[in-house]
């Protein structure tokens, strides 16, 4: 049984900001450490806080031999069954490094010589060098590091779609960045499965590590070992029938090199050991892997990708849309407008737009946000208008209305805006009105740099729901020619 499914939630997973996990077993998704660093948040960076501390003060103590404190540290991490993610077989539970599997990690990290020599300095690259560490692993220590957060998350999002909790029904210890230490506490969290969930963000989840063992074996260290050696003879030898090809395969020198370490074709840890072995002599590879790697961060899973890994349903933009349409005007319809809105443009904006949050209260509650959503875009319009306006937030307002939109209106959105929170919004309204003059009066706004406010009609809607179903081969999209109609130009 899934999340939707269990606390009868009306939205399916593209309309989710969290992952629709199987509470009763694992979804093969991992929690990869670069996504987090992706994304440009005050959440993620806090998390991304959380992971290098940790790691940090456990490289420290590999560093300085200090096997007490080592284990100390990672016996504070425990199985992390309350995300259901990971490749566990049937009822959900981790491969974190608790109890035995905290003394054998330890001894991994200790006597390596990566790990020792500055090799090694952030937690993915234990999977890149050392044998037994992979995505699970990573992904089950990750969750325990920035378990705050995803707390702090869960009950964010169990107040927005309306998920009971249980009081106290988590207690356990999550990790302190600031006091470098292991805090115990308790949290109200909602049960599934009779166990405490965790509710993971879409966009912090992958299939594989970014930085994968086998890639930059297979296409960084054997290289560079086959260039090696060809460099030591002729580069080209003469085939009978007289072509010219390398003096040597790439496939005899993988052959030379797992010999070199005891290891047939097939065993899986022979590769790391190469890797590290070719990294300790040459640590620029290492260095020249993670830059390229960090220069060209993972796009986040579509919608599309995590329901064909987690079997989790979705709907298509069309239906969504056809909701928004048939709903009907006036001030009855309006919670029901706003709730079809929010799901729309979650499933049509995301990876770019994500963490909605309805009414959210701002001025010691004496204005509310109909929806805001984080601004976490790498690319195309959105990302493109937090690199040049005040946009790390998008608010949104959504008015129902059957009858003309006044200045209060207007004053209503830009009134909520400030350089901390945005001051670009999207004004959702029926077009039962004059749109020229809806339109005029956003560029009177813009003009006197009150704020950027995109007004988007039905008729909006259908043209950006074409656009994504059909995207267009020009340079701009609908949302970027009403931004410049804003602006005064013409396009």
């Amino acid at each position: 049984m899934r999340v939707s499914e269990l606390f009868d939630l009306p939205q399916k997973q593209d309309s989710l900001d969290f992952i629709d996990v199987d509470v009763d077993g694992d979804t093969p998704l991992f929690i990869d450490p670069p996504a987090l660093q992706s994304i440009d948040s005050a959440w993620a960076n806090s998390c991304v806080s959380s992971i290098q501390s940790f790691f940090q003060r456990v490289l420290d103590a590999v560093t300085s031999g200090d096997n007490v404190q080592g284990m100390a540290i990672l016996k504070n991490l425990s199985e992390p069954n309350e995300t259901h993610l990971g490749l566990s077989k049937g009822r959900s539970q981790g491969n974190a490094v608790g109890d035995k599997l905290a003394e054998k990690f330890w001894e991994e990290l200790s006597g390596s010589r990566a790990a020792q020599s500055g090799l090694i300095t952030d937690l993915e690259d234990t999977a890149l060098l050392i044998e037994n560490v992979r995505e699970d692993r990573i992904s089950d220590v990750t969750t325990c590091l920035i378990r705050t957060q995803l707390i702090e998350y869960t009950q964010a999002a169990c107040e927005y779609y309306g998920i009971p909790t249980r009081a106290g029904s988590y207690a356990g210890s999550e990790w302190e960045p600031l006091r470098g230490q292991w805090i115990d506490r308790s949290h109200d969290l909602p049960i599934a499965a009779g166990i405490p969930l965790l509710l993971v963000p879409k966009e912090i989840v992958r299939r594989k590590l970014h930085l994968d063992p086998g890639e930059y074996y297979r296409h960084h260290v054997l290289n560079f070992l086959w260039r090696e050696e060809l460099a030591r003879v002729s580069s080209l030898a003469i085939t009978a029938r007289g072509r010219r090809r390398p003096a040597i395969s790439k496939g005899a020198v993988e052959d030379k090199y797992r010999g070199m370490f005891d290891s047939g074709r097939t065993n899986p840890g022979v590769e790391k050991r190469i890797n590290t072995w070719y990294s300790e002599r040459n640590p620029e590879a290492l260095s020249d892997f993670k830059e390229q790697k960090s220069a060209n961060p993972a796009r986040p899973m579509t919608n599309e990708e995590i329901s064909e890994t987690s079997g989790a349903s979705i709907d298509e933009l069309q239906e969504h849309l056809d909701l928004v349409l048939s709903t009907p005007t006036g001030k009855p319809a309006a919670d029901l407008y706003h709730r079809r809105v929010e799901a729309l443009l979650s499933a049509l904006f995301y990876p770019d737009m994500i963490h909605p949050r309805r009414e959210v209260k701002i001025n010691d509650g004496r204005k509310r946000i109909d929806i805001t959503y984080t601004n976490a875009a790498r690319s195309g319009f959105f990302h493109w208008l937090a690199m040049n306006y005040p946009a790390a937030n998008i608010v949104v307002e959504c008015k129902n209305y059957s009858k003309p939109i006044g200045n209060p209106e207007y004053d209503q959105l830009l009134g909520r805006f400030s350089p901390s929170r945005g001051k670009v919004g999207l004004l959702l309204f029926r077009g039962y009105v004059d749109k020229a003059n809806v339109r005029a009066s956003c560029r009177d706004a813009a003009n006197n740099s009150q704020g950027w406010i995109l007004a988007l009609d039905d008729a909006d809607l259908k043209a950006l729901v074409e656009e994504a179903v059909n995207p267009p081969t020009g340079s701009f999209g609908h949302l970027h020619r009403l931004f410049n109609e804003l602006l005064g130009f013409n396009s």
